[in-house]
């Protein structure tokens, strides 16, 4: 990871600036500091739909608590050219207190902000114990809704599938189960061949790939097109199998 800060352009909101801009013009008193703490929603809100996507986990709706300085009341309009973010600290998982400089250089001002950042989330609970190098079925398994920005651990979300997979160690009944939690059991293995599955029904065909990445059973991984030669995004479905999804 990067140890610098992320500077963020702003040209993404120029509508809400506009609006930010006309509404002071119109003599709004706290109408910068509204459009400001929008702007750092709007970032947090995108970071979080991003990393979700990338990850491949159900959609979900987080929950966003925006905090501004007080001093962003009497600050003077900035123009959108002129306004930038820069997200403090370096995040694995966009969610937790983020901090925030929002920087102006015409006319020069900071100001500080942070957003706090909830994710609820369906994960993967052990239903009972579960012994050490014991294969997991679907009765070990349940559903539970958490508030994943408080997890201290490893988890799993429910739509990845840990069926066949193998305790690393005991797992009491309640235990959240994590990656760390499990021996790596591969249904798709890197450099290997794959039977490589795009559409749905009788739209359905099928070609020949190569695995450019592991997955278990419900894991994205990368694979090639041996006929197009490009490189793809698919899901393994079974033992040297995978599909794409659209």
């Amino acid at each position: 990871m990067r140890n610098e800060d992320a500077r963020l352009p702003v040209w993404k909101w120029s509508g809400i600036l506009w609006l930010l801009l006309s509404a002071l013009a119109h003599g709004a008193p706290q109408a910068q500091s509204a459009m400001l703490e929008q702007l750092l929603e709007q970032d947090a809100r995108q970071s979080l739909d991003d990393y979700i996507t990338q990850q491949g986990w159900p959609a979900t709706a987080g929950e966003f608590r925006v905090w501004l300085a007080p001093s962003a009341n009497h600050l003077p309009p900035c123009p959108s050219h002129s306004l930038s973010l820069q997200a403090g600290g370096q995040y694995r998982q966009p969610w937790g207190r983020r901090p925030y400089l929002i920087e102006c250089t015409d006319p020069a001002w900071q100001v500080r902000g942070r957003v706090e950042v909830s994710v609820l989330l369906p994960v993967w609970v052990a239903a009972r114990d579960i012994a050490k190098g014991q294969s997991i079925s679907a009765s070990d398994l349940v559903e539970k809704e958490l508030d994943v920005s408080r997890i201290q651990r490893g988890f799993t979300p429910s739509n990845h599938s840990l069926l066949g997979h193998k305790s690393n160690r005991h797992l009491r009944s309640g235990q959240l189960i994590g990656e760390l939690d499990l021996q790596k059991s591969w249904a798709v293995k890197q450099g290997e061949g794959v039977l490589l599955r795009a559409g749905e029904g009788e739209f359905s065909a099928t070609t020949r790939g190569e695995a450019l990445e592991n997955g278990g059973i419900g894991v994205r991984i990368k694979v090639k097109n041996l006929s197009s030669g490009k490189e793809i995004q698919a899901w393994v479905t079974d033992t040297g199998e995978v599909e794409t999804r659209f």
